[in-house]
């Protein structure tokens, strides 16, 4: 829920910036002000999302678009490269203890339901067993 608005900003950005040879410093200004908005009133904290766009401004500011790639989608995949960064950038897993419970924390805004995605995690936890 807290993403859902980032995504439909940056599918709006894809669109908007389609045909385009190369991303102007104008288009890069104005598609991280949407960006930093959408992560704003997804409540990161202001600090994380200033770092945040400065990183991502350096590396798409003159980038030459990849051939695959337009230039909507080669800002998307820097700022979708810089998220997964943000977030960690590895794949981590539960270590179960031999002698259950396991605890878990949860943590995560206020309506990004943790209670449905723990829910979930519990009833294919258990089918697994």
């Amino acid at each position: 829920m807290a993403f859902e608005g980032l995504s439909s900003r940056l599918q709006a950005i894809t669109r908007k910036l389609g045909g385009k040879a190369r991303i102007t410093e104008g288009d890069l200004k104005e598609v991280m002000r949407e960006v930093k908005l959408a992560l704003l009133e997804a409540d990161v904290n202001y600090k994380i999302v200033k770092d945040f766009v400065n990183t991502v401004e350096e590396k798409a500011l003159g980038q030459d678009v990849l051939k695959s790639l337009t230039p909507g989608q080669q800002v998307i995949k820097i700022v979708r490269d810089e998220m997964i960064e943000l977030f960690g950038g590895t794949l981590s897993k539960i270590n179960f203890t031999p002698n259950p419970p396991t605890i878990v924390m949860l943590v995560g805004l206020q309506g990004s339901r943790k209670n449905n995605n723990s829910r979930k995690a519990c009833q294919s936890f258990k089918k697994a067993r």
